[in-house]
């Protein structure tokens, strides 16, 4: 005995089978895809994160050396002489400062030039500002000197005025 659809059995079995292997190979592809993909974005997470790494060591060494510019600043209001030389000394650290800015590898290389003009503003700053004390001190001694040469004045003329009445008696 022999089947009579046996044609049509063998086109639905085959058309079954194609299904169940584009499926199968659906499934296959996302299971590849689900584990495949995350290695890649992993890479990408970890060069972001060796990159935000890396920029965070820098701001902790270009804040240490910025605290060693601070110290310098804040000897410049005790110096009485060799001011020049210290200010220099200090440009000379924020020019090194400056040029140690990697150009490539960082995200906002602007806020650290900005820093580093700021710190040159405030020496200027204190330059000026130790120039009108300088200024000050003098105005005042002037001052002084001009109220000794005004009583000196006015003895010498008391003593004038005592000689040219003598003389006239």
């Amino acid at each position: 005995m022999e089947v009579l659809n046996k044609k049509e059995r063998t086109s639905s079995f085959l058309l079954f089978l194609l299904m169940f292997v584009i499926t199968v190979g659906l499934l296959f592809t996302a299971f590849f895809y689900s584990y495949k993909l995350p290695w890649k974005e992993n890479e990408v997470l970890r060069a972001e994160n060796q990159k935000i790494r890396y920029e965070f060591l820098y701001q902790k060494q270009f804040m240490k050396s910025l605290e060693s510019v601070d110290k310098q600043i804040d000897s410049l209001d005790k110096t009485r002489e060799g001011y020049f030389f210290l200010e220099q000394s200090i440009n000379a650290d924020l020019i090194d400062l400056k040029s140690d800015i990697p150009k490539d590898s960082l995200e906002d290389r602007s806020m650290y030039e900005n820093l580093i003009l700021t710190y040159k503003k405030l020496v200027d700053a204190k330059r000026d500002l130790k120039q009108v004390e300088n200024a000050r001190e003098e105005i005042k001694d002037l001052n002084d000197q001009i109220a000794e040469y005004e009583k000196e004045i006015n003895k010498l003329s008391t003593a004038l005025d005592l000689s040219q009445r003598l003389n006239r008696n």
